[in-house]
């Protein structure tokens, strides 16, 4: 029976999560999901890729995820504020928790996420999931080339191949979590090491 607390926080929280594409981000925020609803909350996930899938239609290569994309960084840029209105009307509508799973690799959207989330009085934790091990990220690479509807039906050497590209592209311009006025946690190699900052 799941714990109903008598007395829950009036503060609404917003979970984002942070990392590279691979590093097992969706995963964390099912978890999170899983658990913060065991113990009575109500509970969403808003997945800015499923936003782009359903919205922009389909599956996109790996140059739609260039940040010399003009183009596509606007698109992604809008799926991303169309996902975070989303959560803040799920909780002006009486959510206690939204999920925001992104990749959020820089400091101008963790600023823009912690702004917009104050406008329905949300607190906001960062969630990053760093992975180092390269048997790890192999086998998320498989896992989103066998499942993610970016590859349904694609050859799996293309697949693999493009993926690889669309990771090359975030690491360009991923800026780590380092900013010591946020709320946020660090989870490294699947756990292997835990990192908490105002918290």
């Amino acid at each position: 029976m799941p714990f109903n607390p008598q007395t829950p926080s009036d503060t609404p929280l917003v979970f984002a999560t942070v990392g590279l594409p691979a590093r097992g981000k969706s995963y964390l925020a099912r978890r999170l999901l899983r658990y913060i609803s065991w113990l009575g909350y109500r509970t969403k996930i808003f997945n800015v890729g499923a936003y782009r899938r359903a919205l922009l239609g389909g599956a996109h290569e790996h140059d739609f995820f260039s940040p010399r994309n003009e183009e596509g960084s606007a698109l992604r840029e809008q799926m991303a504020v169309k996902a975070l209105d989303d959560l803040k009307d799920w909780i002006r509508n009486g959510g206690d928790v939204g999920i925001y799973d992104a990749t959020n690799s820089s400091r101008a959207r963790r600023a823009m996420i912690v702004a917009e989330a104050a406008e329905v009085g949300a607190h906001v934790v960062f969630v990053e999931s760093i992975t180092d091990d390269p048997e790890v990220i192999e086998k998320n690479i498989a896992d989103k080339r066998a499942h993610s509807p970016d590859y349904i039906g694609k050859p799996a050497d293309h697949a693999v191949r493009d993926f690889r590209l669309r990771m090359a592209h975030y690491e360009e311009i991923y800026e780590t979590l380092d900013e010591e006025d946020l709320s946020y946690i660090k989870v490294i190699d699947v756990g292997q090491q835990v990192i908490a900052n105002r918290v």
